[in-house]
């Protein structure tokens, strides 16, 4: 009979081959994100006795999962182009500059939101009726954007393969 493990039992440090050997080609500034996440998911299931049997066999699955959810989200992530000028055309007198500036700042982060509309809309034909159903959703209501393809399949009673292949398919071609 084993016993079960509890979070007063658990000791963290008994997930650092794991770690290691997952996490190895994770980036390095996802590294602490991804081992909290998953840190988190595995003291939640214990405590909620969801772990039936052997705990580092469960601990490999829930960080391996983890490290494909957390890039899962990022690599989605789909927001507007920045840019913010920020222009100065006289001196600031008040505290005694005298030099007249100009600075600038751009930020891109993911795709472009209206590239990806555009580019959708121009190869409708790439997607089936049930993949641009969850894309439509996802590109064109205000909470699809938010919402993890799964999620959007789920809502619209649509099996999760049509998500995974539809995102495959946009993820070509707005990198081509």
């Amino acid at each position: 009979m084993t016993t079960q493990t509890t979070i007063s039992k658990f000791d963290v440090e008994s997930l650092t081959p794991i770690f290691k050997f997952i996490l190895k080609g994770v980036r390095s500034e996802d590294r602490e994100e991804v081992q909290s996440e998953a840190v988190l998911r595995i003291l939640t299931a214990i405590d909620k006795g969801q772990v039936k049997k052997d705990i580092f066999t469960f601990s490999h699955t829930v960080v391996q999962r983890a490290v494909f959810d957390y890039y899962r989200k990022n690599n989605r992530m789909i927001s507007k182009n920045s840019t913010s000028v920020n222009f100065c055309d006289g001196a600031d007198e008040e505290y005694g500059s005298t030099i007249d500036y100009f600075s600038y700042a751009t930020e891109e982060i993911g795709y472009g939101l209206s590239d990806v509309k555009t580019d959708y809309l121009n190869n409708l034909c790439m997607f089936t009726p049930q993949q641009r159903r969850i894309i439509d959703f996802m590109l064109f209501t205000e909470e699809g954007i938010d919402m993890k393809p799964t999620e959007i399949s789920n809502l619209l009673g649509l099996n999760k393969s049509h998500a995974s292949r539809a995102m495959k398919t946009l993820k070509k071609l707005c990198q081509g």
